[in-house]
């Protein structure tokens, strides 16, 4: 399959043919799918395919299904993925009245989305060992025409502006951070480009955006993921 990389026979490919416990089978898998994608490690604690290079985190969440039985039924999917930047971070710690009041925990996140919303294809079937590979290496597949585009989106700030999907530019997605980390770069132009956009995008929703601006004028400061976030994020960072 064109991109994936084939498992080779070690360790661990004998051990994702001989586990039987549904656990076993589970991490197995996921460990042998991020061998398949370039640069993915498993990261067991929090149950994700995680690929780091120059300060940035890329994250492929996934989930063992509730239903998992031994000699039933063995499977996982791909719940979520997500970006995230350490400069980003550190932009928004050292400005703060330049972003939004926002959790710790996504401080440094570039966008998000759910896979579950971009793919019916989200899940391998680990039953049987005899189709595991061949279920690790179709998901591995569906995986380099989805989610490393979407990724790659976000990775370059110079194509950013009209490169990232529709569905993260909504008054409740990622438009507000994605503005962000163009800022952060020193980006401004594309930033505004992007601002361009999401006003294309969303011409039912400018009354938020005229709401979040006035928030900007009255020193109030919104919280994150709320629709009035981008119309402040775009009067207190200049775009307007």
């Amino acid at each position: 399959m064109c991109g994936v990389k084939s498992l080779q026979p070690d360790g661990l490919l004998e051990l994702l043919l001989e586990s039987e416990k549904p656990a076993d089978v589970v991490q197995t898998g996921a460990a042998c799918l991020a061998e398949m994608l370039d640069g993915f490690v498993w990261v067991s604690s929090r149950q994700a395919l995680e690929r780091k290079a120059a300060g940035r985190r890329e994250v492929i969440a996934l989930e063992k299904s509730k239903y998992n039985r031994s000699g039933h039924l063995i499977e996982f999917s791909v719940t979520s993925l997500s970006a995230f930047d350490d400069s980003l971070h550190a932009w928004r710690r050292a400005n703060p009245g330049l972003t939004v009041r926002r959790p710790e925990s996504v401080q440094a996140i570039v966008c998000a989305s759910s896979f579950l919303d971009m793919s019916s294809e989200h899940f391998a079937v680990l039953t049987h060992p005899e189709r595991r590979i061949a279920q690790l290496e179709r998901l591995a597949a569906h995986l380099h025409e989805t989610a490393l585009p979407w990724f790659a989106s976000s990775a370059d700030p110079k194509q950013l502006a009209r490169a990232v999907p529709n569905a993260l530019l909504t008054l409740w997605g990622f438009a507000q951070d994605l503005i962000e980390f163009l800022v952060s770069r020193g980006d401004h132009g594309e930033a505004r480009a992007l601002m361009e956009r999401v006003q294309v995008l969303n011409p039912a929703q400018h009354q938020a955006l005229a709401t979040g601006q006035d928030m900007a004028r009255q020193g109030d400061r919104p919280r994150w993921h709320t629709p009035e976030a981008l119309g402040w994020c775009s009067s207190v960072l200049g775009l307007v």
